[in-house]
């Protein structure tokens, strides 16, 4: 049988959209009605983000526009069959940056509608193994944004950018929301193009596509009280350095080079004003 590739937004609401077509159909196509195919070849859809897609000869492609509202049913079904915990640990999944991510979860899906909540107890499928390794994956890299993550006060504003690999916003969003309730911040992810914003007493909400542009916030300048807050800390990052105690390679290890574009005790050391 052709290969069928849904092809999405590189989003979680246009993975999920694709899901959601994926069981459409699966049940058209696989279940055993009328005109149906032979049982066991619903693993021959697959589902990618369209961006940088290379297209392969003999599959059939279609292509998926993001749907809000079928994205919304895909999750609610995916918490109320399977429970709290594969909910997360799908959410982790999706947030992850591998190309297969959504193939993956949607394999795991199809075994987990019909298990219940003890598929992540099936160590044996290729399926459930994957989308549990990228929610891992996902889950330290979020964990560790959450302890890098430093704001500048720019006009009232909170505001940190950070560069992660993997979608971790919709993971650290509330966190960062109970710990400033009564503080107006965003947090850009500039690889993203994408945006968490709070204001005050508010809740939260994100913004695709923000790079120049957030919804009730005005646009601002980096002020010489932020220089000076940055440089201060880049000081006193230096000052308790021990020279004879100074481990590059382990502090490699510990801290990979990768994050240190986010951190603010590593951004530049002299700032012109």
């Amino acid at each position: 049988m052709e290969k069928i590739v849904l092809l999405c937004e590189d989003s979680l609401e246009g993975m999920l959209t694709a899901i959601y077509t994926g069981f459409e159909i699966k049940k058209e196509k696989f279940s055993g009605g009328e005109g149906s195919l032979a049982d066991g070849y619903q693993d021959q859809i697959e589902i990618y983000p369209e961006e940088n897609y290379e297209y392969e000869m003999f599959a059939s492609y279609v292509k998926v526009e993001t749907d809000d509202e079928k994205a919304d049913k895909t999750m609610q079904a995916i918490g109320r069959k399977m429970g709290a915990e594969t909910y997360l640990m799908v959410l982790r999944a999706l947030c992850h940056y591998d190309s297969r991510r959504a193939t993956d979860v949607f394999g795991f899906l199809v075994r987990g509608f019909r298990i219940g909540k003890g598929i992540v107890h099936y160590l044996q499928d290729s399926y459930v193994m994957a989308v549990m390794e990228l929610a891992r994956k996902t889950a330290n890299e979020a964990h560790a944004f959450i302890e890098f993550i430093r704001f500048e006060d720019i006009n009232h504003i909170l505001y940190a950018r950070i560069e992660p690999k993997c979608n971790v916003l919709p993971l650290i969003g509330k966190h960062f929301a109970d710990r400033y309730p009564n503080e107006d911040f965003i947090i850009y992810d500039g690889v993203r193009k994408f945006s968490m914003v709070h204001k005050k007493f508010e809740e939260f909400f994100f913004v695709k596509n923000s790079e120049t542009h957030i919804p009730g916030f005005t646009g601002f300048d980096v002020s010489t009280e932020v220089l000076d807050y940055k440089s201060l800390w880049s000081t006193y990052f230096e000052s308790i350095s021990i020279e004879d105690r100074k481990n590059q390679k382990f502090q490699n290890h510990m801290l990979p080079l990768w994050y240190r574009k986010n951190i603010l005790e590593f951004s530049e050391k002299k700032v012109d004003k």
